[in-house]
C-alpha cells in the first residue's frame, strides 16, 4: 500500500459459535442476544484493523481483544508503508503513535467536529464502506462466525473484494488459491493464533 492510506478499526463480539465447551452458559433460543454484551469497546470484542489505499489494496486483520495499541497496528498493516504515505484516520492516540514511529504524514479527521473530508481528498469513507460490507457479509450470510475462525472469514472477504470485478471469478479464485503458498501454514496455526488473540484480553 502507498499514497493516501485510510485506516480504521471495527469490532465484532467474541463468539464461541460451534464450540462444545463454552466459557459461559449458552444463550437459550428466544432470549435477548444483548443480555451479556458490554457497551462500547471492551475486552469481549475483537478489534479488526482495516487499511486501504486508493488503488484497492487492502489489509484486514483481527488484531486484538478490546482497545488497540500502536503495536497492534504495526502487526496488522501488511508490509512497511513508505515514508511518502499519508495516513488518514481520526485522532486515535495509537494511530498518532504509529504514524510518528513510521515517519508518516497523519491527516486527522474528527467526526465529532463534522470533519469528514479535508482539502477535498483526505477522508476515511472507503475504509468505512469496507467495514460496512464486511459486517453485513458476516452477519447476514453466516449470522456471525466463531472468533476462532474470524481471520479466515476476513481473508475470504478480502479475496471476494479483489475478485468482484473479474469476469471468471471461479477460475481466478482457483488461480489465486493455488498461488497462496501460506494458506496451509495459516490453517495449521488456527489454534495457536486463536489462543494468542485471547491472551490479549
Amino acid at each position: 500500500m502507498s499514497g493516501i492510506v485510510e485506516s480504521d478499526e471495527t469490532f465484532f463480539e467474541k463468539s464461541e459459535k460451534g464450540n462444545r465447551s463454552l466459557e459461559h452458559p449458552g444463550r437459550k433460543r428466544g432470549s435477548s442476544a444483548s443480555t451479556n454484551k458490554k457497551r462500547g469497546v471492551s475486552d469481549n470484542k475483537v478489534a479488526v484493523i482495516v487499511a486501504a489505499d486508493r488503488w484497492d489494496e487492502m489489509s484486514l486483520c483481527a488484531a486484538t481483544m478490546g482497545r488497540i495499541g500502536k503495536d497492534d497496528i504495526s502487526r496488522s498493516i501488511e508490509g512497511k508503508l513508505p515514508e511518502t504515505t499519508i495516513l488518514c484516520k481520526d485522532g486515535h492516540v495509537s494511530f498518532k503513535g504509529f504514524a510518528k514511529d513510521n515517519r508518516l504524514n497523519h491527516v486527522v479527521l474528527r467526526a465529532d467536529l463534522k470533519q469528514y473530508v479535508k482539502q477535498g481528498v483526505y477522508h476515511i469513507q472507503n475504509v468505512n464502506s469496507i467495514h460496512h460490507r464486511l459486517k453485513k457479509w458476516i452477519d447476514n450470510t453466516f449470522w456471525g462466525v466463531s472468533t476462532k475462525y474470524l481471520q479466515n472469514y476476513i481473508g475470504w472477504f478480502r479475496l471476494n473484494e479483489k475478485l468482484k470485478d473479474y469476469t471468471n471469478i471461479v477460475k481466478d479464485l482457483l488461480v489465486k488459491t493455488m498461488k497462496n503458498t501460506e494458506a496451509l501454514k495459516r490453517y495449521n496455526y488456527i489454534n495457536v493464533s486463536y489462543q494468542w488473540l485471547l491472551a490479549t484480553q
